[in-house]
């Protein structure tokens, strides 16, 4: 597969004006094992989280998600209510 081939298929040009940055797609999928939320680092400050559905992230990104392996993890709000649950 050419260099070229694999940079258009791992990124896109976003429509919306906040976005138009290019998108190169993540190598793992961070998805909340309680909730579903999908952390998105796109846009943001690299120390703060930002959490999105999976409707969200798939319209403003334009990805399939299943294309993509997940890895489960704990959005925020939901670590806070199970470590609370746990004690």
């Amino acid at each position: 597969m050419s260099l070229g081939k694999l940079v258009a298929q791992t990124t896109r040009k976003g429509a919306a004006a906040p976005l138009r940055e290019t998108f190169i797609a993540p190598k793992l999928l961070h998805v909340c094992c309680i909730c579903g939320h999908i952390r998105d680092r796109t846009g943001f400050s690299p120390d703060r989280e930002h959490w999105v559905t999976q409707r969200t992230y798939r319209q403003t990104h334009g990805v399939n998600l299943a294309d993509f392996p997940l890895t489960h993890t704990y959005c925020p709000k939901c670590f806070t209510k199970f470590m609370v649950t746990l004690r």
